[in-house]
């Protein structure tokens, strides 16, 4: 499956919470540059403990989320994984393995670190990740 459609593009990015706060022309541009990639069954997207270099949208699919042989989370379409390891620098946390053949779009670091000097993103980045350590932490007392 691809979204060929630049319009397809930019309304399945303007669903991603973490980008709501960009114009009309910053999804265009992100869109544009955005890489989509198709992901067979079965296949890792990020391996823990290994350096990443994009942040991926998921437009179509689902993908496990495990660290070592736990698995933690599913991550669906609109869904964001892999910022992390670009806001710190540090290795990947988890492996992310698609469940069934799926597409994402892979947003690199230059085009990524591009996106932190919108005040409204870099905060749409926090609240998504305090968000995602409530979660965390929930489950862990839970």
């Amino acid at each position: 499956m691809r979204l060929t459609n630049q319009t397809q593009r930019i309304e399945a990015l303007r669903r991603v919470p973490l980008l709501a706060g960009l114009s009309r022309a910053k999804l265009g541009e992100l869109a544009h540059r955005a890489e989509e990639v198709n992901v067979p069954k079965g296949a890792y997207l990020t391996r823990e403990g290994v350096s990443g270099a994009e942040v991926y949208v998921v437009l179509d699919g689902s993908f496990v989320i495990r660290q070592g042989s736990q698995k933690k989370d599913t991550l669906k379409t609109g869904q964001v994984f892999g910022e992390m390891s670009l806001i710190d620098g540090l290795p990947r946390t988890a492996n992310v393995v698609a469940e069934r053949a799926c597409v994402v779009l892979a947003v690199h670091r230059k085009d990524f670190s591009q996106l932190l000097d919108s005040p409204r993103i870099t905060q749409g980045i926090m609240r998504s990740l305090a968000q995602r350590l409530r979660e965390s932490d929930s489950k862990v007392r839970g």
